[in-house]
């Protein structure tokens, strides 16, 4: 029998999966999240600098290695994300490619929402939302300096400049009622089965302040008893980046579905040092052969399909000089390499076939992501593929390409 790890995604694509299912459900959602890092935000201005945003972390990272593909560069530009009218060229892209909604990443730290910008004075000011859904994930881990210095190098020694809504329960309730109170009703805000999404990025400190999963249900449970008074009877509670959690737990929970924020980002952390580098090929050949039923097996609850661009977060990091990575001297950074459109499709390919196989499950596709260039994983036109990934995934999804032609004189960039 061959071995997972030696085949390999496009080449390899129709030995993986029956490839006469690798189609488009018909009732499809494909869902994108939002990494909200690219505007000028109040936190950033305390914390870094007035006008702030992670475009300098992408623009001054270099090569570590031969074949190292950094600096990324956006084709279209820095765009202002806090802008609606950045916006409204990013819903256009977005629906000429196939995708139906955005989950942002959201923040709440000192007592307040952070990184909310780009969600309110952007998205929801654009004059085409309504062409898209959306929804928020609650993202509970603590705030980083995320710039990189010689006492803070990256997310291995991070310093946390604010504690996780998580850790508190007054301000997990806090901040999960406000999000439901805020965001639910708005007309364009996703829903499944007529049940607003609530996305979690940190189920795992629901879980800690309960104690027990029955503990961190009733938290969730007085969540959606909040909604109800709202006018929600009920809600969809999806778990991201569910490896922090067994299957026992997710279920006692009563979450409703899960899936990962990025899978790439999940497999390479767990792999040792010599084998960071990893051919996207490969290791997304490796993800559906190998990781999908694993994680598929876990829970009875559904697992949606997720896939990720790529990986890549050298820029949230000192280079070390000379680079060595090995047990003894982990430098952090996790690096993918030699992600193309070709990869890309054959992944966003396979995911289909998952969904089709599952029948009983919410066709959903979530994709990670559509602007984290500091984490290098992003749909955005960049001068290495141009439109490409954007095109690959309109060609899995077998959809023609519909969208207005985007020109960088359409929005302002960050110092327009």
């Amino acid at each position: 029998m061959t071995s997972p790890k030696s085949l390999r995604l496009p080449e390899d694509l129709a030995r993986i999966i029956d490839i006469q299912k690798a189609h488009r459900p018909s009732d499809l959602t494909v869902a994108c999240y939002v990494w909200p890092s690219y505007h000028r935000s109040a936190i950033y201005d305390r914390l870094c600098a007035p006008g702030w945003t992670e475009y300098e972390l992408m623009r001054a990272c270099r090569p570590w290695f031969a074949g190292h593909e950094q600096p990324r560069s956006p084709m279209l530009g820095e765009l202002d994300e806090r802008r609606p009218q950045t916006w409204e060229l990013y819903n256009r892209l977005a629906k000429g490619h196939g995708i139906d909604a955005w989950i942002f990443d959201w923040y709440w730290f000192n007592g307040e929402p952070s990184l909310h910008e780009a969600l309110e004075e952007g998205f929801l000011q654009s004059t085409n939302r309504e062409t898209m859904k959306f929804a928020v994930m609650w993202t509970s881990h603590g705030f980083p300096l995320w710039y990189p210095t010689r006492k803070t190098d990256g997310a291995i020694h991070r310093r946390f400049c604010y504690p996780a809504p998580g850790e508190n329960l007054e301000q997990t309730y806090r901040s999960l009622y406000y999000a439901a109170a805020r965001y639910f009703h708005l007309p364009n805000y996703w829903r499944i089965d007529g049940k607003p999404v609530l996305v979690l990025y940190g189920a795992w400190s629901l879980l800690g302040l309960g104690k027990t999963p029955a503990g961190a249900r009733e938290i969730l449970d007085r969540v959606r008893d909040a909604a109800k008074t709202m006018g929600h009877p009920e809600i969809h509670v999806h778990v991201s980046a569910p490896p922090y959690l067994n299957a026992a737990e997710l279920e006692a929970m009563g979450v409703d579905s899960y899936a990962h924020y990025n899978p790439i980002g999940d497999v390479v952390a767990k792999r040792p040092p010599e084998e960071t580098f990893t051919d996207y090929g490969d290791l997304t050949a490796e993800i559906v052969q190998k990781y999908w039923p694993q994680w598929d097996a876990m829970s009875p609850l559904p697992q949606w399909a997720a896939v990720g661009v790529g990986f890549d977060n050298a820029p949230r990091h000192i280079m070390p000089v000379p680079y060595k990575r090995t047990p003894e001297n982990v430098d952090g950074a996790m690096i993918v390499l030699n992600d193309t459109p070709a990869k890309f499709k054959a992944f966003v390919q396979a995911a289909l076939a998952y969904l089709n196989e599952r029948p009983n499950i919410p066709p959903v596709l979530t994709i990670g992501t559509w602007n984290e260039w500091t984490e290098g994983h992003y749909l955005l036109p960049d001068a290495r593929h141009g439109f490409g990934m954007l095109e690959a995934l309109a060609e899995a999804l077998e959809i023609p390409i519909a969208y207005d032609p985007a020109k960088p004189s359409d929005v302002l960039p960050m110092n327009g």
